[in-house]
C-alpha cells in the first residue's frame, strides 16, 4: 500500500480530488463538475448538496486510480467569500450564495458608511464589497428574514465539505478573514463589526489554525465517499490562501499569481500591509503570524474562456487559439481590453464596470481580440504589482492554475512585469499541494511548512523581452485613462437595465 494525502479542492466550476505521496508526488487526481446559477443579474449561487456530491465522486474516482493508495488525512480546500446557512439540525437553508455574487452592494455601502473603508479594513484587511460574506448575510437578514432567522451558523465552502465528512462546524483564519467580519489582529470575530451590522457572533463558527485536526470521518460519510471510517481531517483554508503554499509562497518576498477563473497576485510578508486607498487586501497566511499582500481580480481565465465561446458557435481549439494569438503583435494592433465582466475587486472595487474592447479598426484581425484579452488581464496585473511594489520589493513571480498552461499568455504576462516567470511542476495543482501540506503538516507527516516546500518544484523560466517595455507601459497608460473615461457610463448602462 501506498500512504497518501488526500487533499479536495472545491472550486468554482467543480471538485477536484488529488492523491500525494509522503514525497509530493501526485499520483492520481481527478474533476467532478457541477453548475453555477445564475437567478438574476448580478446573483450567482450554488448548490451544497452539488459540492458534497462531487466529493464522493471524485473520492471514489481517484482511489479507483490508484488501487494501491492508503489515505492517511484529508485536506479541503474551498472557493472563499461564500454565504451558506445551517439551520441548528445542520441541515442547509437555501442554496450558497458564492464569492462571485455582487447582489449586496447596499449593504456594503452601509458597511462602509458605518466604520468607513479606511476603518474597516484596519480591523479585517479587507476594504469592503459585495463579494464578502457579511454584506450577503445583511442581505439575507433585509430580504430573506426566515433564512436568517432559521440560520445557526454561517460557513464557507470548505467548511460544509468538513461537516459531511466529519459532523464538526469550524473555519479557519483565511476563511474567516474573507468574510469581512473578522479581525485579523486580534484574532477573533470583530465585536466592533458586528455590533455595527446587527449580527450576533454566534452565528458565525469557531476558528481553528488551518493544520488543525477538526474531526475524523464518519461512518456515514466513510459509507458515502468511500474513505475508510477514522481518518483525520484538518480544517484546511481557503482555495486562495491554500495555494500561497502550492505556489512556494513560505518566506517573506515570496510572490506568486494564480490565473485561474477568478485572478490573484499575492506576496508574503511577515508583517500587516494596510493600503490606505482601499486597492489590495492584506490576510492572514496559513502559515502562523505570517501575512499576504493581495489583489484580486474578478475573471482572469474566465474572460479568456469567455472570448473563446462568445465568438464562435462552436468554441475554438486551444492550438488553433494560441497560434491566433502568436501570430498577433504585441499591442495587438492597438486594440484594447477591459476584463471586467463581473465588476472588478481590485484595484477599482466597483462592480458597476463592464467589459470592453476599444480601438477597433478596419485591420483588426480575429487574433487581435483573443491577444487583447490576454493583455487586459496583464495589464489589470500590472497595477496591482506596482502596488505591491511601493511596500515590498519582487524578484520575479511564480505562475500557478490553468491560464498558466498557455505558453503565449506567460510571455504577455512575463513583457508587461518586465519580470521573470517562474513555471512549477503541476501548475494547475497549486491548492491541492497547498492543501497537502496542511494535512501533512496538521497530523506530523512533514515537520514544519518549511520542510514541506520540497512539494514544489520549478520547471521552467519565462524570461521577459525588454524591447517590449515601453510599449507596454505606454499601453497602461492608456489602460488606466479607459477606466476613468468609462466610469460613469458604466452607471448610467447599469441605471439604463
Amino acid at each position: 500500500m501506498i500512504p497518501c494525502i488526500l487533499a479536495h479542492d472545491l472550486g468554482t466550476s467543480g471538485n477536484k480530488a488529488s492523491l500525494f505521496d509522503f514525497n509530493g508526488k501526485l499520483i492520481g487526481s481527478t474533476v467532478v463538475s457541477y453548475s453555477v446559477y445564475y437567478p438574476r443579474r448580478g446573483w450567482a449561487e450554488e448548490r451544497p448538496e452539488d459540492w458534497w456530491n462531487a466529493v464522493c465522486q471524485a473520492t471514489k474516482s481517484v482511489l479507483e486510480m490508484v488501487p494501491d493508495a492508503e489515505v492517511s488525512t484529508v485536506a479541503v480546500t474551498g472557493q472563499m467569500m461564500g454565504c451558506l446557512a445551517l439551520d441548528k439540525e445542520g441541515k442547509t437553508l437555501g442554496n450558497s450564495i458564492i464569492w462571485s455574487d455582487s447582489r449586496a452592494e447596499a449593504e456594503s455601502e452601509r458597511l462602509v458608511r458605518q466604520l468607513t473603508k479606511e476603518g474597516y479594513q484596519k480591523i479585517t484587511g479587507q476594504p469592503p464589497s459585495a463579494s464578502y460574506t457579511l454584506p450577503k448575510i445583511l442581505w439575507q437578514k433585509e430580504h430573506m428574514p426566515e433564512i436568517y432567522r432559521n440560520a445557526s451558523v454561517y460557513i464557507q465552502a470548505k467548511d460544509y465539505i468538513n461537516y459531511c465528512l466529519t459532523g464538526v462546524i469550524a473555519t479557519d483564519p483565511t476563511d474567516a478573514a474573507y468574510t469581512i467580519a473578522y479581525d485579523i489582529q486580534k484574532k477573533q470575530w470583530s465585536e466592533e463589526i458586528l455590533n455595527c451590522a446587527e449580527i450576533n457572533k454566534d452565528k458565525f463558527p469557531e476558528v481553528f489554525q488551518c493544520e488543525t485536526v477538526i474531526g475524523k470521518v464518519t461512518a456515514s460519510a466513510a459509507k458515502q465517499c468511500g474513505l475508510k471510517e477514522g481518518i483525520p481531517v484538518v480544517v484546511g483554508a481557503g482555495d486562495g490562501s491554500a495555494a500561497h503554499l502550492g505556489a512556494a509562497c513560505t518566506e517573506p518576498g515570496d510572490t506568486y499569481l494564480c490565473l485561474g477563473s477568478s485572478t490573484w497576485l499575492v506576496t508574503q510578508t511577515d508583517r500587516l500591509i494596510f493600503d490606505e486607498k482601499g486597492r489590495m487586501q492584506s490576510e492572514p497566511h496559513v502559515i502562523k503570524d505570517q501575512f499576504v499582500y493581495t489583489g484580486t481580480m474578478q475573471t482572469g481565465g474566465m474572460a479568456y474562456s469567455w472570448s473563446r465561446n462568445a465568438f464562435q458557435d462552436t468554441p475554438i481549439p486551444y492550438e488553433k487559439l494560441e497560434k491566433m494569438i502568436g501570430e498577433s503583435p504585441a499591442g495587438a494592433r492597438g486594440l484594447l481590453f477591459l476584463p471586467y465582466l463581473m465588476g472588478e475587486r481590485s484595484p477599482w472595487y466597483d462592480f458597476d464596470l463592464n467589459g470592453a474592447f476599444l480601438g477597433i479598426r478596419q485591420g483588426v484581425q480575429p487574433g487581435d481580440f483573443y491577444r487583447s484579452v490576454m493583455e487586459g488581464v496583464g495589464l489589470n496585473l500590472k497595477i496591482l504589482l506596482k502596488i505591491i511594489e511601493e511596500s515590498v520589493a519582487v524578484k520575479n513571480i511564480v505562475l500557478i492554475g490553468g491560464g498558466g498552461k498557455s505558453n503565449v499568455w506567460r510571455q504577455i504576462l512575463a513583457d508587461i512585469f518586465q519580470k521573470s516567470i517562474l513555471l512549477p511542476e503541476n501548475m494547475e495543482a497549486g491548492t491541492s499541494i497547498g492543501g497537502a501540506i496542511i494535512a501533512g503538516v496538521g497530523t506530523g507527516i512533514f515537520d514544519s511548512y518549511s520542510d514541506a516546500k520540497r512539494f514544489i518544484k520549478v520547471e521552467n523560466e519565462v524570461v521577459p523581452d525588454e524591447s517590449k517595455s515601453s510599449l507596454y507601459e505606454k499601453k497602461l497608460q492608456i489602460f488606466e485613462n479607459a477606466y476613468y473615461a468609462l466610469k460613469e457610463i458604466n452607471k448610467e448602462i447599469k441605471n439604463s437595465q
